[in-house]
């Protein structure tokens, strides 16, 4: 069982570099989102605010999802967030992916797209976490891989919200490839060769 304080985001026990690590990327990507912005018109002050949030959880996601401290907490067998709402969310993936709509809003909220970019990328990433999580063992980073690798070329060649491109490929490493896939964690070591 994971030792520490729980954490839904980072994972229980989660060191302090692994925190900056997720909040650093999320930051990151918030800025350069907001830099580029919209291309054809301005958005609004609530959009650049709803852009910013968006950002900041998928691309932050990506990396907390991905922390050992997280693998460890999100799937072992007895985990401290069971105490907490959204620690069982997290600890389920299927359920976690029904609950980020960001897509569907990102498309109704934002220009550039039509009406059914968000429902579809919505459906396609949630479809993605239950393949991969009914794939064998063995197979889970890969068959999340390739989701990853159709979503990306899919997402190249249609038209998106303007300045969300990016949107449908950050969400499928965040939701299917960081988090819905079981992988072993690994803890820092400290004294032996990283070779």
């Amino acid at each position: 069982m994971p030792v520490g304080r729980p954490d839904p985001v980072h994972g229980t026990g989660a060191r302090r570099e692994e925190r900056l690590l997720a909040t650093g990327a999320g930051l990151v990507a918030v800025a350069l989102v907001l830099a580029v912005g919209p291309t054809g018109q301005t958005w609004a002050a609530w959009q650049y605010a709803l852009a910013a949030l968006v950002t900041f959880d998928l691309a932050g996601g990506v990396v907390a999802n991905g922390l050992n401290s997280a693998k460890r907490d999100h799937h072992a067998t007895d985990s401290p967030l069971e105490a907490s709402r959204l620690g069982r969310l997290v600890r389920r993936p299927v359920r976690f992916a029904v609950v980020h709509v960001q897509p569907v809003a990102v498309g109704l909220l934002f220009p550039g797209a039509s009406w059914w970019w968000g429902p579809l990328w919505y459906v396609a990433v949630l479809a993605s976490v239950v393949v991969v999580r009914r794939a064998a063992l063995h197979l889970q980073r890969p068959v999340a891989l390739g989701c990853c690798v159709v979503a990306t070329v899919v997402a190249c060649g249609l038209p998106a919200p303007d300045g969300f491109a990016w949107l449908p490929v950050v969400m499928f490493l965040k939701l299917t490839l960081a988090h819905a896939v079981r992988e072993e964690p690994y803890r820092p070591v400290t004294g032996l060769s990283q070779g």
